[in-house]
């Protein structure tokens, strides 16, 4: 099989499974140049040579199309990225109560206790990147078999340290390795749901980011106190959780198109040949693609560099609340750590309560916009994606002024916990919603990368936000240092009602394709 055919694969490939994802489903792992994908070339079928059924399915009915296999099987194999993405993310707040217990045990200042968390969660901006064209060319199974399992060895060499250097060097090549079962979920989703339905079975998977650090404070408090406030079992947890997720996963399927074609001709007699420089130049343009599009579009396109500030901003003050409610909630109230875990529920509550909104703008308002835009031919204009991003920017601050007032002596616990439900109806609104508009607004072609600078951007605030969030709050005061995080939330507050009203003009100046 010689090189251009190859990567006219490679593209058909790229074009079949991004013109069939759901904008509902709102991580997306693909990249494309943006070129229309050649029609199926004719190749014959003599020996050594690619039958023409490699490039599609036989029939609609083919048994090997992921969308054609039973209910149980496409949901036990939608189950796996869901529960991945919360295996990886709970490894960062899980952290989060040892480390006063790591301050004690390395003679360290909090901000170098605090490293292991903030290098486990840049990980991730790097982990996706790779794992993402690999996956293009040897099928997303290969990536989960990898990932999780290399978490689960540098996950225990951390538990293992015994010098703080360590710690921080193992949790970031954890973070790295693991994160790569990130960049395939959404494709996986899509492999195997038609586009109306992908949305519904990705909900778990759009929380999971969210869910993870949001229980890892209550998880891992709890089990370090289990143990005799050992801060090794802060490690220990997320291998006993990734466990039977590694046990799951080897019983799992490939889903990706033209990895399933590939094997099924290999076994009929059909053998790919050689073509190991071929395989290298594609998997490195892709690669390229891959770093260079989303650095290019969060610094020359201005719907995804402003979004990307502003779900960035949301995402990381989850995670600077890892400091701010361990600091108000000991301080204040004198809460143990397990009790400063339980605080965190009020942010789940806000979660669960911004997907049912979302929920409620889908299939209301978008809804009628599709049909009237369908009626006349045309798709609906993106900015009807962003109601529940509008919604979300007045919940955001409300939230932040909320907990920024609430905690004094003689104000019960109950209310600033519940400043939580507020905050993660906006933050998580927020996210869902505006990753949905660049989805809508970049299709097929380029909406990969502008969602790849979305999570770029989103995890360095989050690793950055811990790093200084208890030091504001000694320096300024409870109140004084939510303030300032509130205040910056409502400068932000009008971005989504903005591009509502401006984004028609911004999408026409764009130099991507549309």
């Amino acid at each position: 099989m010689n090189q251009g055919l190859e990567e006219i694969i490679l593209e058909k490939e790229e074009a079949d499974l991004e013109a069939g994802q759901s904008p509902s489903v709102l991580l997306h792992n693909k990249e494309t140049d943006g070129e229309e994908s050649p029609r199926t070339p004719s190749v014959s079928s003599n020996e050594g040579k690619l039958p023409v059924a490699l490039l599609d399915w036989e029939s609609p009915e083919d048994p090997g199309n992921p969308k054609n296999w039973p209910r149980w099987k496409r949901i036990y194999h939608t189950a796996i990225p869901a529960l991945y993405g919360f295996v990886i993310t709970v490894g960062t707040s899980s952290y989060v109560p040892a480390i006063p217990f790591i301050m004690a045990k390395f003679q360290v200042e909090r901000t170098i206790a605090v490293l292991p968390l903030s290098l486990y969660t840049l990980g991730f901006t790097v982990g996706p990147v790779l794992a993402a064209p690999l996956s293009e060319l040897y099928g997303r199974r290969i990536v989960y078999w990898t990932s999780l399992p290399l978490l689960v060895v540098f996950i225990a060499i951390a538990g293992t340290s015994n010098d703080i250097t360590e710690l921080i060097i193992t949790r970031f090549i954890g973070a790295v390795c693991g994160s790569g079962a990130l960049a395939v979920g959404a494709g996986t989703i899509a492999d195997l749901w038609s586009p109306q339905a992908a949305g519904r079975a990705a909900v778990f998977y759009i929380l999971s980011p969210f869910l993870g650090p949001a229980l890892g404070p209550l998880i891992g408090a709890y089990i370090i106190h289990q143990y005799n406030d050992n801060w090794r079992w802060s490690q220990w947890v997320a291998i006993i959780i990734a466990g039977p997720m590694l046990i799951l996963a080897a019983f799992m399927k490939e889903t990706s198109k033209v990895q399933i074609l590939h094997l099924r001709h290999k076994a009929n007699g059909y053998q790919k040949p050689a073509h190991q420089a071929g395989d290298t130049r594609i998997l490195l343009r892709k690669l390229r693609l891959a770093i260079t599009r989303p650095m290019h579009m969060m610094l020359f396109e201005p719907t995804v560099a402003l979004l990307s500030l502003y779900t960035g901003f949301a995402f990381a003050m989850m995670f600077s609340f890892f400091g701010s409610y361990s600091y108000v909630f000991q301080k204040i109230y004198h809460f143990n750590s397990r009790e400063v875990g339980l605080t965190f529920l009020g942010i789940l509550v806000g979660f669960l309560f911004a997907v049912g909104t979302f929920g409620v703008f889908d299939a209301t308002i978008f809804r009628k916009e599709m049909v009237k835009a369908a009626a006349k031919g045309e798709r609906p204009a993106p900015e009807h994606r962003l109601y529940t991003a509008m919604f979300g920017s007045v919940m955001l601050p409300i939230g932040l002024f909320w907990f920024a007032y609430a905690p004094r002596e003689n104000v019960h616990w109950i209310v600033p916990l519940l400043a939580g439900v507020p905050f993660g109806w906006g933050c998580l609104g927020i996210f869902v919603s505006v990753t949905t508009y660049l989805v809508d607004v970049y299709q097929a072609a380029n909406g990969a990368s502008a969602v790849a600078a979305n999570g770029i951007l989103r995890y360095l605030f989050g690793a950055i936000f811990p790093l200084f969030t208890i030091q504001m709050y000694e320096a300024m005061g409870v109140h004084n240092a939510g303030v300032v995080f509130a205040a910056v939330a409502l400068a932000l507050t009008p971005l989504p009602w903005w591009f509502y009203w401006k984004g028609e003009a911004l999408r026409k100046r764009s130099t991507y394709k549309q």
